[in-house]
């Protein structure tokens, strides 16, 4: 249950990403942290021989977090790509490392 929700949440904070950063790191963490409870749950179900439900559940969190990462990872490329061809970020780079005037 705790990997859907996390998987939930990864994909619910992914537009914050399109505003500010921190929504697409959140989706990443949120997202890694799913797919690991996902995985370590389908374990724990098919180990029990039956006994334990949930493996839905745990498959749901695995992909929503495996779609979280993927689209925080193409948002991150695409802002990065943006911001190259725009040119701010190497002028940003160059105020920031501005050689001393004699």
């Amino acid at each position: 249950m705790p990997a859907m929700v996390l998987g939930i949440v990864s994909l619910v904070v992914l537009p914050l990403a399109c505003c500010c950063g921190v929504g697409g790191l959140a989706s990443v963490i949120l997202g890694i942290l799913a797919i690991v409870f996902g995985v370590q749950a389908r374990n724990r179900v098919n180990a029990s021989g039956g006994t334990l439900g949930g493996g839905g559940k745990a498959m749901a969190g695995i992909v929503c977090g495996g779609i979280g990462v993927g689209l925080a990872a193409i948002l991150f490329i695409l802002g990065l790509a943006i911001g190259l061809g725009s040119g701010a970020f190497l002028n940003a780079i160059n105020n920031a490392i501005q050689t001393p005037s004699p």
